[in-house]
Order: structure tokens, then sequence, then C-alpha cells
């Protein structure tokens, strides 16, 4: 459940009455306005501004910070409204009022009440008996009052407060959404066959056995010079 714009106006009513919801109009949307332009566009004196500010600022529906003024000397208030506690406020006026009707509705049961035929007063039992069951404001003779309609009224009167005061709690817990970022769909391209290598066989490495080599190695002969003539043998 959202809180809406009547909803701020109760609260803010039940703190200042009609007048605070202009006050309230004026700081709603900006952060640090001075109570000098606040008073400005009001048209009310300043005193009766800071009033009503203090009285705002006492339930913490305002935050203030404090500058001082060079030329003047003085210190100036800057004011800034919190939203979200005006819903917390609006929750425990609405607990409030449910455990005023649920009192009652224990003492519509418990006891009993009293009325003349006009339906001058309406008096419980203790009283009845003051007034020797005799109406005080036109005499006549009162008996009692059985109204099971007034019973049930209060009775869905609960109940609606404790559905809107769930409703109320439930939102404040839940965490703020993030933005999601908006998919593209793509078309999801043809799957390939994916066919399988087949390994090579390891082939074993071939023994190479080398053979002795055949070719003769040449013995290089001392050559001998012409000019020394050899010796025959005889």
């Amino acid at each position: 459940m959202k809180l809406t714009q009547n909803k701020i106006d109760e609260v803010i009513i039940d703190i200042l009455g009609n007048e605070g919801l202009r006050l309230v109009k004026e700081l709603k949307n900006k952060d640090n306005i001075s109570e000098f332009t606040l008073a400005t566009k009001l048209k009310r004196d300043i005193k009766v501004v800071r009033h009503m500010l203090y009285r705002l600022y006492n339930y913490n529906l305002v935050t203030s910070t404090r500058k001082k003024d060079k030329q003047k000397g003085w210190y100036i208030y800057y004011w800034t409204i919190i939203p979200d506690n005006i819903k917390f406020l609006y929750i425990k006026n609405r607990k409030i009022i449910h455990q005023k009707l649920t009192e009652r509705l224990q003492k519509e049961v418990n006891e009993q009440f009293y009325t003349c035929p006009s339906n001058c007063v309406r008096l419980d039992f203790d009283q009845a008996m003051d007034f020797e069951f005799r109406c005080p404001e036109c005499g006549e003779l009162i008996s009692q009052d059985q109204n099971p309609q007034r019973i049930k009224t209060i009775q869905i009167k609960i109940d609606q407060l404790k559905k809107e005061i769930a409703s109320e709690e439930k939102s404040l817990s839940k965490p703020p959404k993030k933005e999601t970022k908006k998919k593209i769909l793509l078309k999801t391209p043809l799957k390939k066959k994916i066919t399988k290598k087949k390994t090579p066989k390891t082939l074993k490495p071939k023994t190479v056995t080398q053979k002795p080599s055949q070719t003769k190695t040449k013995i290089n002969k001392p050559k001998i010079p012409k000019n020394i003539k050899t010796k025959k043998k005889k």
C-alpha cells in the first residue's frame, strides 16, 4: 500500500492543522530551505513559521542545518523534510487507533450499557446506578442498550486497520527494487556437429642397424723423386 497524499495530509493535519499543509507543500522535493524564505512564501511571521517547524522537528519529520550570516552576524536555519518518516508516523497513529478500538470492543462485550427512549445519553452500569436508572437529560426511565450491530461495526474497523498496518509494515521491510536491464533476444546459432578426430596410431620407431662400410681405405704410397735411382736387386 502506497503512502498517498491523503495519508500525508492526515498526519500533518493531526500535528499542525490545515495551516501545516502549506508549509509541507513548500518543503516538498526541496533541500535546505531558509526559514525566512518559508516565511515570505507563506506570508506569515517568522516566529509562527519557526514554531511549526519545531513541532515537525519534534516528530522527526524535518532536519535542519545552521549557518551564520556573515553580514548580519546571526544564525539562519535551513530545513529539509523527511518523507519516509511520515510513513512511520502514519503507521504509529494507526496502531494507536487500533488499540483504542480493541479496548472499546472489550468494554462493549463485557459491560452493560443503558440509554433512554430519546437516546439522550448512554450510561454504563455504575453511571446508571448513580442516576437511579433515569436519564439525567430528560428524566425518562432508562433501559439496557443491546446493540449487536455496534459490536459488529467495531470489529470490522479493527480487522481493516489490522490489514492496513500489516501491509504498510511489509512495504517498509522490502528493499527498493533495482532497475533491471531489458534482455535482448538473439537468435541462437545453429549448433555444429562436432566430429571426433581420429587420433593417429603411434608408430614404433624403427631401429636402424649400421652395416660396416665395405669401402677400403686407400693407403697413400710415398712418392719417390725421379732424381734418385733405385738399386736393382741382384
